[in-house]
């Protein structure tokens, strides 16, 4: 009877643990790919932007080595970027004592389905912060700020070129970004193949991008590749995927809980045991200008 089962403490500790490890084994496609911080409250501060000032002489040519006036002040804008919590959770029902016992097994598939999707919802807070609306300004006055246009390549009705990854490259190294940062890109296995594809693709090219496809290497033209499935689309016809570049401190991710364990009895449903999963996770885009939109037809 459904009554009788029990998940003892030890079993959930061992769960919990079970799905730890898979998450080390089996990482989220976009983990390490961001910044991070830990954080409480509704929501928090992550980054303070800050802009540009330019130096100016300080001298006057006709009178060398004499100060010119008094102290001109140069003002420097700031503003605040916030990142806000999503509280995720997912449950499973033990209907027998089998699946119980089956919870301690490392490659349970309770555990590796409680992984995949803590990965999946990763992800896809990454995927909507990198493109989507951002909160700037005072906590009691925040404004939204949209992803900028001129951030955007067009797909220009063609799939991944060579072309287009050089624009993005250009559009990163151009608003000042740190040249030996990281540099990511992210992509689903169609636009791999489109530069398979292109007439651009040099014969050297060819063999990195083959490279690229068998999963030998994940590196090209100074971004790391990071394929996955789950980018955002446009319906059409055709589609356009929004694949996107970025340097590692444009994206943001927060944790405000990591992922915990619980198992209990359900009183209504007829008490059955559960193991119950949950984490509150957030992410967000530091600056306009350290992500690049690149949209691609399917």
């Amino acid at each position: 009877m459904a009554t009788s089962l029990k998940v003892q403490d030890h079993h959930v500790l061992q769960f919990t643990r079970n799905v730890e490890l898979l998450l080390q084994q089996k990482q989220p496609r976009l983990a390490g790919a961001a910044t991070a911080g830990t954080y409480t409250g509704e929501a928090a501060q992550c980054v303070l932007q800050f802009g540009e000032v330019d130096m100016a002489p300080i001298l006057d040519g006709a009178a060398a080595g004499q100060w010119k006036g008094d102290t001109v002040w140069s003002d420097i804008e700031h503003h605040q970027r916030w990142i806000f919590p999503s509280d995720l959770a997912v449950s499973l029902p033990l209907t027998r004592q089998d699946q119980i016992r089956m919870i301690n097994d490392p490659r349970s598939p309770y555990a590796e389905a409680v992984r995949a999707a803590y990965a999946r919802k990763h992800d896809d807070l990454i995927i909507r912060a990198a493109t989507g609306d951002a909160k700037t300004g005072k906590h009691d006055d925040l404004q939204t700020t949209p992803f900028p246009a001129a951030q955007i390549i067009p797909d220009a009705n063609a799939g991944m070129t060579i072309d287009k990854l050089i624009e993005a490259k250009e559009k990163l190294i151009a608003a000042n970004n740190d040249p030996n940062e990281e540099r990511f890109i992210a992509m689903s296995e169609k636009q791999i193949s489109n530069l398979l594809k292109t007439t651009e693709v040099s014969n050297a090219d060819y063999n990195t991008i083959k490279a690229l496809v068998k999963g030998e290497v994940d590196t090209f033209m100074g971004f790391k590749f990071l394929t996955t499935e789950r980018l955002l689309m446009t319906p059409g016809s055709p589609n356009v995927r929004h694949c996107f570049a970025w340097v590692k401190s444009g994206l943001h991710f927060g944790v405000w809980d990591a992922l915990e364990v619980k198992s209990d009895p359900r009183p209504d449903k007829n008490y059955v045991q559960q193991i119950y999963a949950r984490a509150t996770i957030g992410a967000t885009r530091t600056q306009e200008k350290k992500v690049v939109q690149i949209n691609c037809t399917e």
